[in-house]
């Protein structure tokens, strides 16, 4: 059994500013981050099919019967609305603990004041978000974000690396698990290849 599902959006149609190329193809090199920092510190992952619909990636995540559900979003504001804004379900649960948990370290390397957490129940009229409600374990959407504003998508495309750890960090911290960082070389090397492949 996995301990951690990651759900990087399959949104590939949504297009963020300038260069920024798709919200689906960005999230999923945070994930590839996230991924990577998790296993390399004891976790087991799995993720979803980036060509699911969404219904089908909370069916899948549920079969493969994870403790925590961790979606990861990029999202569409007004110009100038930056920041990253996390979402669990219900106040006073482990969603909640597990979504203060990323805050804390992502909010560490945005370079604005971010919109912090929030319940996501009472969206869209009280039904709430998909991926929250119907999840089996506690789950979260981390909007790392706004793709439409030029300075927050350029800080995205920049700084893929330095989101992923902190989200990585987050959940470690969740499971009460220290966060063994890569040497410099390592990462230097990570991000030369990054920037091979990606830039």
């Amino acid at each position: 059994m996995a301990e951690v599902y990651l759900s990087p959006s399959v949104r590939h149609f949504n297009l963020g500013y300038g260069t920024y190329g798709t919200e689906e193809a960005r999230m999923n090199l945070i994930a590839d981050v996230v991924e990577l920092e998790l296993t390399r510190n004891g976790l087991t992952v799995e993720r979803n099919n980036p060509d699911y619909d969404l219904p089908t990636v909370v069916a899948d995540a549920n079969a493969q019967n994870p403790d925590i559900y961790v979606a990861i979003r990029s999202v569409s504001r007004p110009v100038g609305q930056r920041g990253s804004l996390i979402y669990y379900y219900r106040p006073n649960s482990n969603g909640q603990r597990l979504a203060e948990e990323i805050s804390s370290y992502l909010s560490q390397v945005t370079p604005t004041e971010d919109l912090g957490t929030t319940e996501g129940a009472s969206a869209f009229g009280g039904l709430g978000y998909y991926e929250l409600r119907r999840s089996r374990p506690p789950a979260v959407i981390v909007e790392v974000g706004n793709h439409a504003d030029p300075q927050d998508a350029d800080f995205i495309i920049n700084n893929v690396y330095e989101i992923g750890v902190a989200i990585a960090k987050g959940i470690l911290a969740y499971f009460g698990l220290p966060f063994e960082p890569l040497s410099e070389e390592e990462q230097a090397a990570l991000q030369q290849e990054y920037n091979r492949v990606y830039l």
